[in-house]
C-alpha cells in the first residue's frame, strides 16, 4: 500500500513550539541558538511517522506572497508576525533537519500551505501515479474539507491528543460534507483567519439555512437573515475557497518523497551540532524508522 502523508510545516510548528515554551522548555544550545520548535517537531514527526507508517512524506510550507491579503486587507490580520527565533528555528528544520531525514519541504510564493497540500492531495487522489491513502497532518481545521474516501486528517492538538478525522467524523463535526464546510464558512465567517461572518449567524445556523436550500449558497443568498450581505458571503467564500498550484501539480514526483532518502550520518551529524541528546538515544532507532542510507 502507498500512504502519502503531507505535513503542514507552519502550524504544526507554532503548536509544537508554544507548547514547549508554555511549560518552560526554552531549549537552546551552548551558542543560544533557539531549539525548542525544532526539537518539538522532530519529536513529533517521528511519532507520527511510527503512528501512521506512511511510505511517502512531504512537508509543505507558506514561502510567503500571500495572495489572500491583497484580497483582503483584513484576512488574518490578527496574527503577529513570527519572531526572530522562531524564523531561526523554521530555518534550521527546513534547511538542515527535514533534509536530513530524507524529507522534501514545498513552498510557492503567492500559495498558503493549505493549497499547497489541497494540490497535492488532488494529484495524489486523480494522478496517474495514485497513492492509496493520504493522511494530512495538521492542527489546521481548514483542511478537513480536503477529507475524502482516501484522504484522512490528523488533527494535531498535541502528542497525546490527535484524532483521525475520516468523512463520517467531519460530518459529525461540521453537521455537513467536508467539501461543503467553505460555503459554512462563508457565511458564518472564520474568526482564526479573522474573516467576519453575517452577523448573529454562527456555523450551526449556517448549516440549518444551507441545508434548507438544498446546499446552493446563490440560492440561500435569498434567506431572510442573509438579505444584504451578498458580497460579503462572495468575497468570504473567495478567501476560504482553496486553491490548486498547477506548478507544482506538474511537478510532483512522489518518488522524491519516499522514505530512505535521508543519509544517516547527516542526521546524526544534526543531533550532534543541535544538542540533542534525547534524540541521539534514538538514533539507531530513527534509522530504522525513517529507512535512513
Amino acid at each position: 500500500m502507498k500512504r502519502l502523508l503531507i505535513v503542514d510545516f507552519h502550524a504544526l510548528l507554532h503548536r509544537s513550539r508554544n507548547a514547549m515554551m508554555r511549560t518552560g522548555r526554552d531549549f537552546r544550545t551552548s551558542d543560544g541558538i533557539p531549539t525548542s520548535g525544532v526539537f518539538s517537531l522532530i519529536n513529533n514527526l517521528l511519532s507520527c511517522i511510527k503512528l501512521m507508517e506512511p511510505t511517502h512524506v512531504v512537508v509543505t510550507y507558506d514561502a510567503g506572497g500571500n495572495t489572500r491579503k491583497g484580497d483582503s486587507s483584513t484576512y488574518k490580520a490578527n496574527r503577529t508576525g513570527p519572531s526572530d527565533d522562531f524564523k531561526t528555528e523554521m530555518s534550521i528544520l527546513l534547511d538542515e533537519g527535514l533534509y536530513s531525514l530524507g524529507i522534501e519541504c514545498i513552498g510557492i510564493k503567492g500559495y498558503e500551505a493549505d493549497d499547497l497540500i489541497y494540490t497535492i492531495a488532488h494529484v495524489a487522489q486523480f494522478g496517474m501515479d495514485r497513492m492509496d491513502e493520504i493522511i494530512i497532518w495538521t492542527c489546521d481545521q481548514d483542511l478537513l474539507q480536503c477529507v475524502t474516501e482516501r484522504v484522512k486528517v490528523l488533527l494535531f492538538n498535541s502528542a497525546k491528543t490527535q484524532k483521525l478525522m475520516a468523512v463520517n467524523d467531519v460530518i459529525e463535526k461540521w453537521g455537513c460534507e467536508p467539501a461543503d464546510i467553505l460555503l459554512v464558512k462563508a457565511i458564518a465567517g472564520d474568526a482564526s483567519d479573522n474573516i467576519s461572518g453575517v452577523p448573529r449567524i454562527g456555523m450551526k445556523t449556517a448549516v440549518k439555512i444551507l441545508e434548507e436550500y438544498g446546499w446552493d449558497l446563490l440560492a440561500a443568498l435569498d434567506h431572510k437573515k442573509l438579505k444584504g450581505y451578498d458580497e460579503l458571503i462572495k468575497d468570504n467564500l473567495h478567501l476560504v475557497t482553496l486553491r490548486r498550484s498547477w506548478e507544482l501539480a506538474g511537478a510532483i514526483r512522489f518518488e522524491d518523497w519516499k522514505l530512505g532518502k535521508g543519509i544517516a550520518g547527516d542526521y546524526g551529524d544534526f543531533l550532534q551540532r543541535y544538542e540533542f541528546t534525547s534524540l541521539q538515544k534514538r538514533l539507531r532507532s530513527t534509522i530504522t524508522l525513517m529507512q535512513l542510507q
